[in-house]
């Protein structure tokens, strides 16, 4: 079929192949470009039990399951140069995943408090008590772990154990319209 002097089905047929080849492409990248050396680096990883990845926007969250609470600073530190290194200049966010319950859930709330003040005032020995505190209520041991970047906080209770790390300076958001420069 011809229309002014275009055949039709050799246009369709092209715009079909380029777009097989355009999105085939990208699976290829995908499976072999970063999810093969992700796969290979978290798995010699011992603290790793598993991992799963999705997109968020622009960035890759790559969630990553423990096998126990372990050094978590250390643990963290790890993973983080692990993917750096596996990723290159791809955006990532490193999510932890835990085995908590309740009663860790509870005695992490009662603690933010504490978490927060030290926060902004820098009060980070009795930050330190009142997790152990609240994690002695619950039946449970804590440790905390401060570098330059975060807080790290690990609850441990049985073969049960919840993770966190809080960033010393969260990144600032900019919103429109608020300030005397709005």
């Amino acid at each position: 079929m011809i229309w002014y002097g275009f055949r039709i089905k050799a246009i369709i047929i092209s715009l079909v192949i380029g777009l097989v080849c355009l999105f085939g492409g990208q699976w290829l990248y995908d499976k072999y470009g970063y999810q093969q050396s992700l796969q290979q680096v978290l798995e010699r990883q011992p603290q790793v039990v598993d991992f799963k990845t999705e997109e968020q926007g622009d960035r890759l969250a790559v969630k990553v399951r423990l096998r126990s609470a372990g050094d978590l600073m250390v643990t963290y530190q790890q993973l983080e140069d692990a993917l750096d290194n596996a990723l290159g200049n791809r955006p990532f966010v490193l999510e932890l995943l835990d085995n908590r319950d309740a009663s860790l859930e509870e005695a992490y709330y009662q603690s933010q408090f504490a978490i927060y003040q030290a926060l902004a005032q820098g009060s980070f020995k009795e930050m330190e008590a009142e997790i152990n505190r609240q994690a002695g209520a619950v039946g449970a041991t804590s440790r905390v772990y401060i570098d330059g970047e975060n807080i790290y906080l690990a609850l441990i209770k049985g073969d049960r154990f919840l993770t966190k790390v809080i960033p010393r300076n969260p990144p600032q958001e900019v919103t429109g319209g608020v300030g005397p420069y709005a």
